[in-house]
């Protein structure tokens, strides 16, 4: 399997391996991308989830109205652009 790990990660990685402490090198990696999913990198940031509750605050004090066709898509696009890192959240 080739990930295009520079020669100092595949040193620590043999070395893991050799050692005993995982099984294989894909079971090293895996565990590694799975610490970082659930422990270290959050399904939504942080700032996204602070205005995520401010709207939710709003809405529940009557300061909403229906989203519109219009306002989806804009909502799409600026995910997109986020996404793209062709802007940042604000």
């Amino acid at each position: 399997m080739s990930t295009g790990l520079s020669p100092q990660i595949e040193q620590k990685i043999a070395a893991a391996v050799a050692s005993g402490l995982f099984p294989s090198r894909e079971a090293l990696i895996e565990a590694g991308v799975v610490q970082l999913l659930e422990e270290r990198i959050p399904l939504v940031p942080a700032e996204h989830m602070a205005r995520v509750e401010e709207a939710i605050e709003s809405s529940h004090a009557g300061l909403s109205r229906p989203m519109t066709d219009e306002d989806w898509q804009r909502l799409r696009d600026r995910a997109y652009a986020v996404a793209a890192k062709k802007e940042q959240c604000s």
